[in-house]
């Protein structure tokens, strides 16, 4: 006895596989076409004038052996106290606690 002409469920189960492939090949094709381009870091184009920066590239190239360069600890210590230090929003730093105004004897 053959099969039934219109087998609903296998024609149900093409279609779901056609549909599934059809949406693939869709993002496929569109993420394909829509390729995003890598931007540029600055680092790459143009050099940099900080010396700490260089050095931390320099010690970042080297790898693990970074760890027993006193160069890299020090860079490294640097680096740390630049980010931890407070600057105001001028972005001047202070070498001295801003004194609070007194007036001289000449001004009274």
């Amino acid at each position: 006895m053959r099969g039934h002409l219109l087998d609903i469920p296998a024609i149900g189960r093409v279609a779901g596989f056609s549909l599934v492939a059809a949406a693939i090949l869709a993002a496929t094709a569109h993420f394909d076409r829509h390729r995003a381009e890598p931007e540029p870091t600055t680092a790459r184009l143009k050099p940099s004038v900080d010396p700490l920066a260089v050095e931390l590239a320099r010690c970042q190239s080297i790898g693990i052996t970074a760890q027993n360069d006193a160069a890299c600890a020090a860079a490294w210590a640097e680096n740390r106290r630049r980010f931890f230090t407070y600057r105001p929003a001028d972005g001047a730093a202070r070498t001295t606690p801003p004194q609070p105004a007194v007036p001289s004897p000449e001004d009274r």
